[in-house]
């Protein structure tokens, strides 16, 4: 036991705890017991005393109601000020007596939304501090994790609000949720989903007239409004919120949109004048009442409001309640269609016609009328109103054909369902709606895969599987799988597939970086299929007489159009489909000139910035789907761009997905190993291969005229220099030319940028600084934030925990020995090593940051080498000698070993 007197002689401490009141200071000694009186303790420190005295003074305080008497304790929250005197304390301790730190800088609260499992409808929002969950909040701007507390710079309120907002809640209120949770400004990160956040929102506000009802008077009560997307005017100004957050989920992005309250009141305004002109008209006073958006209006200007002015602004406005109209012989109502089909080759056509409370009308009429006049007059006089989103759908669906039927694409069908109610109809188109069930059967669809050097994963032989079903319905689609799950391999069994009857002629057109990667992967995979390269200054027309399968780029089919057009493919392949994105460029409308019976589309990035890039697409892939760019972006982009119509978001998707077939790694992560690494080939430009010819041809010939006079041992040194050289002017020849720039770059920044937009984290090993300055240099030009690191960085753990713990930033830049060694970074999972280490043990070193404990995905390695270089020889010799890098160069790269002049022969010579 320790007696009193040995605790007299130790200091008091100051221990912090919880409970369900909240977070509160203790007086205790050095072995956490409560102390009951403090003038027994010797304290010197002043702070302490301070500290002391103020919680002596709050004891005495009779009106303090936090205080209980039998115990030395004091609430930190109805006591702020006692922080202060805290963080000057060197006796601030946890209850386990271990000294507490304060974290006064760089701290962030983030609320991150996410989908519960198995519930599609439901969301659920958790906070974390500095991406830590479970933290204790001490008052407004102080938490605590662990034995540290953090300062948050949050105005009052706003962590105990958010506390509370860690719930479950409907998808539909979404964004409700994130507007509330943004307007509590700076000090609070949102992170919803995997979408990118943009602060530069433009949607346009939906104007609404609200029949709130018609009293026992025939009074009319009306109400203005205004929605952004689902967000009401009275959720705006009730929160007093500033700023929207729009969630776009066919973009992938929510969008913070600046509020305008301007326009509410010009509409208030706008329906007044209306108002008094017909007040005026009637000869009649004091006949409505207006307080701020909402408006009374007498029976007689009610009834001329509704008949002579409601249903014509229903055509400017969005008119709600109007169920409420009844007493009015204006009446909403839901038509139903009904009619007859035949098939078409790619629509259906037939007599079609609506049927609306037992009365039939012509689709075409009813959709002119409803263009002019927003309803449609019944045989007893009611003025019938059709929900304008219906009638939008059936403008849609619903093509005038110039005569008294009507025609329906065949891509329409997946959304017409709740459109036809007949069951007549039903069964007419019962022999196309086969091919949309098919879609949702593809695992058992009879699609024999053809001989080729690779067994398909389960998840390729799917993706096989589809392209076959579209390929035999005649119908095109864009394979979109994420970067690295194996987008060429399964396009070349399909190639493959075709080519079993012979004769047939295949095009596949890509940037020109990845010509050699595509004929590379071809050998590999599909040896037997005959394949050549059209392509450069002295191409050979006669090449598509002699092969099957044709290589080219998207600038050669532009200055080639003319003769190719002429020509009849069986299948047309476009790799990086992205490149036709703007259907107005000329590479775009060579691309459209071409002639093929199939059409497929690769790219993990099939929209990158708008929906008129999912036109242009689907303009190559089947052109008849959306009819002309005036017709989509009228009844899709404008919509939902402009007012993030979610309706024709659904029907959008629904009218694609038939024919977008994407996979991301997390969802096939079972299938695949835990380590992918692959090659990418890469061809050089003009300059670049001029500069490393002139090179190489100088070296070959000092080499070869030093080994006959000094012999082979001698001349180390110098092909030491020509090998580094070499391997310098295939990753940087801007060190010895500026003008020149390696044709990596561009092969790099479009992988980085496709693996960023889809949500990976990236890592590129380099061995030159000057390759880090043009990486970095193409990174800023994309906007996409990066880190950096060479062997002249200081805090080397500083930069890896930001890249591990800050989400924005999404590329970590470095040199191959700097990052080979003592740092994780599983917070990456895709990998490029830039320019090869001959030391295969180093970049494994390099590869394993990221492939290590705590990684929870599948690790992608890709290694760029540049063809006819230094660098593919050093590949093949590796194949070919498995003891290479062992005898070519030590570890550290600066002595040779043992090189024989016929591995020279073969590195130096064409």
């Amino acid at each position: 036991m320790v007696s009193n007197l040995e605790k007299l002689n130790n200091t008091v401490y100051f221990m912090l705890s919880c409970d369900e009141v909240g977070t509160y200071v203790s007086l205790v000694d050095m072995y956490g017991e409560i102390v009951e009186d403090a003038d027994q303790y010797e304290i010197i420190d002043e702070n302490d005393l301070k500290i002391i005295n103020l919680i002596k003074e709050i004891k005495e305080d009779s009106f303090f109601s936090g205080w209980e008497t039998e115990k030395n304790e004091l609430y930190i929250d109805e006591n702020i000020e006692i922080l202060d005197y805290l963080k000057k304390s060197k006796n601030f301790v946890t209850g386990e007596m271990e000294p507490i730190e304060w974290v006064l800088s760089g701290n962030k609260i983030v609320l991150k939304i996410d989908l519960v499992e198995d519930e599609d409808d439901l969301c659920q929002g958790k906070l974390f501090l500095n991406e830590k969950e479970e933290f204790i909040i001490i008052s407004d701007n102080y938490v605590l994790k662990d034995n540290k507390i953090y300062w948050l710079d949050l105005s009052k309120d706003t962590i105990h609000i958010l506390k509370e907002m860690e719930s479950k809640f409907a998808k539909l209120e979404l964004e409700k949720y994130l507007t509330l949770a943004y307007s509590f400004g700076n000090g609070v990160e949102i992170e919803c989903f995997d979408y990118e956040v943009v602060l530069e929102g433009n949607l346009e506000p939906v104007q609404e007239i609200i029949i709130e009802k018609i009293s026992q008077d025939n009074s009319l009560y009306l109400k203005i409004g205004v929605v952004l997307s689902t967000i009401s005017y009275e959720f705006l100004k009730t929160h007093s919120i500033e700023k929207v957050i729009v969630v776009k989920d066919d973009l992938k992005r929510i969008e913070v949109t600046n509020v305008n309250p301007i326009y509410l009141d010009d509409t208030v305004e706008e329906i007044l004048k209306i108002i008094v002109k017909h007040q005026k008209n009637l000869k009649i006073k004091s006949s409505f009442y207006v307080d701020e958006n909402f408006i009374i209006l007498q029976e007689r200007l009610a009834r001329e409001f509704v008949t002579q002015e409601l249903l014509q602004l229903a055509g400017k406005y969005k008119v709600v309640g109007t169920d409420n109209l009844k007493k009015y012989s204006v009446k909403a109502v839901k038509p139903k269609v009904v009619g007859n089909f035949k098939h078409g080759i790619d629509f259906l056509e037939g007599n079609v016609h609506l049927e609306i409370e037992g009365e039939k009308f012509s689709i075409v009429d009813v959709l002119n009328s409803f263009k002019k006049d927003s309803y449609i007059v019944l045989s007893d006089g009611t003025n019938a109103l059709i929900n304008r989103k219906y009638m939008e759908k059936l403008e849609r669906v619903f093509k005038d054909n110039g005569k008294s039927n009507v025609k329906i694409s065949f891509f329409d069908l997946p959304i017409i369902d709740d459109l036809i109610e007949d069951k007549v109809l039903a069964n007419e188109i019962k022999k196309t709606r086969s091919f949309y069930r098919g879609i949702n059967q593809i695992e058992s669809y009879d699609a024999p895969l053809p001989m080729i050097n690779a067994t398909l994963r389960e998840y390729q032989e799917y993706g096989y599987k589809w392209l076959s079903y579209l390929m035999d319905n005649n119908l095109g689609g864009c394979l979109a799988d994420d970067m690295g799950l194996g987008k060429t391999l399964q396009a070349i069994a399909l190639i493959t597939s075709l080519h079993k009857v012979q004769g047939r002629k295949s095009l596949i057109i890509m940037p020109k970086s990845l010509i050699y990667n595509w004929e590379s992967e071809i050998k590999k995979f599909s040896p037997s299929l005959k394949c050549g390269i059209y392509y450069g200054n002295f191409r050979d027309r006669a090449i598509f007489d002699e092969v099957e399968a044709i290589i080219t780029t998207y600038g050669t089919i532009r200055n080639d159009v003319e003769y190719l057009k002429e020509m009849k493919f069986d299948l047309i392949v476009l790799d990086e489909s992205q490149n036709i994105k703007n259907v107005n460029a000329q590479t775009t409308k060579a691309v459209m000139l071409l002639e093929a019976k199939h059409r497929l589309a690769l790219s993990g990035t099939p929209i990158e910035n708008n929906l008129g890039e999912l036109y242009s697409l689907f303009r190559f892939l089947n052109p008849s789907m959306f009819g002309t760019i005036d017709e989509f972006n009228y009844h899709y982009a404008n919509p939902i761009q402009k007012e993030n119509d979610k309706e024709a978001i659904e029907e959008l998707k629904k009218k694609i997905y038939p024919f977008i077939l994407r996979r991301v790694k997390k969802e096939v992560l079972k299938d695949l190993p835990d380590k992918i690494e692959k090659t990418l080939f890469i061809g050089m430009n003009p300059e670049q291969k001029k500069l490393y010819e002139e090179r190489r041809t100088y070296y070959y010939g000092m080499i070869n005229s030093q080994i006959k006079t000094q012999g082979l041992g001698k001349t180390q040194f110098y092909i030491l220099q020509a090998l580094n050289e070499l391997r310098q002017l295939t990753s940087c020849p801007e060190m010895k030319n500026p003008n020149v720039i390696s044709s990596k770059r561009e092969v790099l920044i479009n992988n980085v940028q496709d693996a960023v937009e889809n949500g990976h984290k990236v890592l590129i090993f380099t061995n030159y600084i000057k390759s880090i300055e043009s990486i970095t240099s193409d990174l800023k030009k994309r906007g996409i934030k990066y880190l950096e690191m060479t062997g002249a960085t200081k805090d080397r753990q500083g930069l890896v925990d930001l890249f591990q713990k800050d989400s924005r930033y999404k590329v970590f830049v470095m040199t191959l020995k700097t990052g080979g060694v003592g740092l994780n970074l599983t917070a990456a999972d895709t990998i490029f090593i830039y320019d090869p280490w001959w030391n295969k043990t180093v970049e494994n070193q390099a590869v394993d940051r990221a492939y290590r404990l705590g990684q929870d995905r599948t690790v992608f390695s890709y290694k760029l080498i540049l063809k006819d270089t230094i660098e593919e020889k050093i590949l093949k010799l590796q194949e070919s000698k498995s003891q290479l890098l062992d005898n070519l160069i030590s570890d550290e790269g600066a002595t040779l070993k043992t090189l024989t002049e016929k591995d020279i022969e073969f590195i130096l010579g064409e």
